[in-house]
Formats: C-alpha cells, structure tokens, sequence
C-alpha cells in the first residue's frame, strides 16, 4: 500500500458483518490487531506465544471514513508514527475494495511482563521500528 512499509490482507468474515450489513465499528479494531500480528510475525521474527511479544496496548483510535462489507477485499496499512522512550505509536490505514474505510493509530508500551511495568525501548527494536517510519505528513492532513 502507498506511503506504507508494510500492509497486509485481511478476509472479512461472515460474523463480522453486523445488523446493518457492514463490518460492525468494534471489528476494526480487531482487523488492526491482526495486522500488527502479522507484522510482529513477518518483520520482527516472532514465532512463539503472545507473550514474547513484549508490548501491551495502551490505546486505539479510529476514524471511519466508508462502510466495509462481505464482498469487500481489504487492506490494512501499517507504519511508524512516532516513537518515545517507552512506547511507539502505530498509524493504519484500511482500504475496502481500493477506497479508503478507516484511518487509526494504535500506542503500544514496551513490557516487562515478568517486573510487570514497562521499560526503555530496546535499540534493537528501535531499529526495527525505524525500519517502519511513515512518511511525515503536511501539517493540517
């Protein structure tokens, strides 16, 4: 997808579709889910269980733009925004049959699980997540 280092596909499923015939609101969140799976999956390496993903999820925002619905393809942009001492946002951009449906952006903190508090970004991963900078965007998109 243009402007982001990595994309996916995500199949929409008969149960995601709600009463009104489209994606229901809530099930974007878990389509973004997927993606950053699939991400951790295919450019950081990840093979094991949820838990050697060392993040936790601290927040998720979407703004609808267009309905998705059953006969959809869709596509789900993912890149670096911004990255902090301890955390690093995501931004998304998910396109349904070529238009756009939804821009997000998800912050993850980087976890300690076993002291159970976050902790300093590692360089290695900074390198990873360099890898994956957006674009900076024109002030007032």
């Amino acid at each position: 997808m243009k402007g982001f280092p990595f994309s996916c596909p995500i199949e929409v499923r008969y149960s995601d579709i709600d009463a009104m015939n489209h994606v229901n609101n809530a099930v974007y969140v878990t389509y973004l889910e997927l993606a950053r799976v699939r991400l951790w999956r295919e450019r950081f390496g990840f093979s094991g269980s949820a838990r050697d993903i060392p993040i936790i999820l601290a927040r998720a925002a979407v703004d609808y733009r267009s309905p998705i619905d059953l006969n959809d393809t869709v596509e789900i942009g993912v890149g670096v925004s911004h990255v902090g001492r301890t955390s690093f946002t995501f931004g998304y951009r998910i396109e349904a049959s070529g238009r756009l449906a939804a821009e997000a952006e998800t912050v993850q903190v980087y976890f300690d699980y076993a002291a159970g508090k976050p902790c300093p970004i590692i360089a290695d991963l900074r390198a990873h997540l360099a890898a994956l900078r957006l674009p900076a965007r024109p002030k007032g998109e």
